[in-house]
């Protein structure tokens, strides 16, 4: 069991000043190899590393150094190429006719847009990051705004029901599709924290007018947040009836106090959508009958641009960067990436440390053979291996 420990990090500040001044804006061809993969692990220390430090209570290093090299916008940039490649890309992967051996390559992709949200969350909380932003801000508030869509899309389609049926016996592309659907909502529920501090932000970020007519004429953002409170997705039952909340990326059975406070989430969406309402320039800009739709904004349309017409040549070479083939290389390289994964910092945010995979208890003991799942005794390692031993044979045979 990890506890959290002020002095716990990830990166030292010379690692730190470093990593962030290397920081730059990849093309879509480039996902996958190994250049990226470097990339995707520092932005995912990047990402631990801040928030270790906020939720500490330590000086927040990170933050402060990603907007004195103005590194902010990049962020936005990779959340939105993910995005262009999670819908170019991606499908064409899938139709290939070249076979999947595992899913980890490409989840790892999909989890880079996790982490470069997760880092965006935790560093707009503050004034200065938005400020920092600004030149891409309407690019993140589009970002934002169509990952919160797609939340209402995906609840309005049963995800949170699905997700509680038995995964025993899924095809390899069935295991990828739901771990990106999972993913998805964890993105999602993360851009109601960043849609939030947008919001808060408006009047210093200096385009206040632009943000402002995306919030209300564009998109009627209003609106949407009133969807989401209704929908609840903070919240879910599983198949035995169970109260399950949905925490820093987890769910877990909530404690009688838990049950009884506002949910974090419903919390962000109770402030954004008061913050909205109380803005100045509300009665200039809001008319709640018509939901104008405007033109998709630069930076994704640069990454539009760059797949358009080359999607299939580029899902065909980027192929033999997720085949975890077995060689040296790809050994090499699932060993880093695990290790970024479940590191003790890693686990240090994940709400207090490991938890059990079976029974969502605090755990002390690893899968000693793939070293990825965390169980609290003998008894529920045995009942959870069943459905662990597919992902347990995949990790163990591309690491040994």
């Amino acid at each position: 069991m990890v506890e959290k420990d002020t002095q716990l990090s990830t990166l030292d500040v010379g690692e730190l000043d470093l990593f962030v001044q290397s920081m730059e804006p990849w093309p879509i061809e480039a996902i996958g190899n190994q250049a990226w993969l470097d990339w995707h692990i520092r932005l995912q220390k990047l990402n631990q590393q801040a928030v270790l430090e906020a939720s500490t209570m330590q000086e927040e290093l990170t933050k402060e150094i990603l907007i004195s090299y103005g590194k902010l916008p990049i962020l936005v940039h990779e959340a939105i190429c993910i995005q262009v490649w999670r819908s170019k890309i991606y499908p064409k992967i899938l139709k290939s006719e070249i076979p999947l051996a595992n899913t980890f390559g490409i989840y790892m992709v999909l989890y880079h847009e996790a982490a470069t949200v997760g880092l965006l969350e935790t560093v707009l909380f503050h004034e200065d990051g938005a400020q920092c932003i600004s030149e891409v801000i309407i690019d993140l508030l589009h970002y934002s705004i169509e990952q919160l869509t797609s939340l209402v899309a995906i609840l309005n389609d049963g995800y949170l029901g699905s997700e509680t049926k038995n995964t025993e016996g899924e095809s390899i592309l069935e295991e990828l599709e739901r771990q990106k659907r999972c993913l998805q909502f964890d993105i999602s529920m993360r851009c109601i924290s960043i849609v939030r501090y947008l919001a808060e932000h408006i009047e210093s970020t200096g385009v206040g007018a632009s943000l402002s007519t995306n919030i209300y004429k564009t998109h009627d953002l209003p609106s949407l947040l009133c969807h989401l409170i209704q929908l609840q997705p903070w919240r879910k039952f599983d198949d035995k009836g169970n109260l399950l909340m949905f925490n820093y990326g987890r769910w877990s059975k909530p404690t009688s106090e838990e049950s009884s406070q506002l949910h974090r989430t419903e919390a962000q969406l109770w402030l954004c959508f008061r913050q909205l309402l109380l803005e100045p320039r509300l009665t200039h800009y809001y008319t709640i009958e018509e939901c104008r739709r405007a033109a998709f904004c630069s930076i994704k349309e640069n990454y539009l641009k760059e797949v358009r017409k080359r999607s299939k040549a580029i899902s065909k070479a980027q192929m033999k960067n997720f085949q975890m083939d077995g060689s040296d290389e790809s050994r090499n390289m699932a060993k880093k990436l695990l290790e970024s994964y479940t590191s003790d910092a890693a686990l240090a945010l994940d709400s207090g440390g490991a938890k059990c995979a079976k029974c969502g208890d605090k755990a002390s003991k690893k899968c000693s053979r793939c070293k990825t799942e965390w169980y609290c005794g003998r008894e529920c390692q045995v009942q959870q291996w069943p459905k662990h031993k597919d992902i347990c044979d995949q990790f163990a045979n591309l690491c040994v």
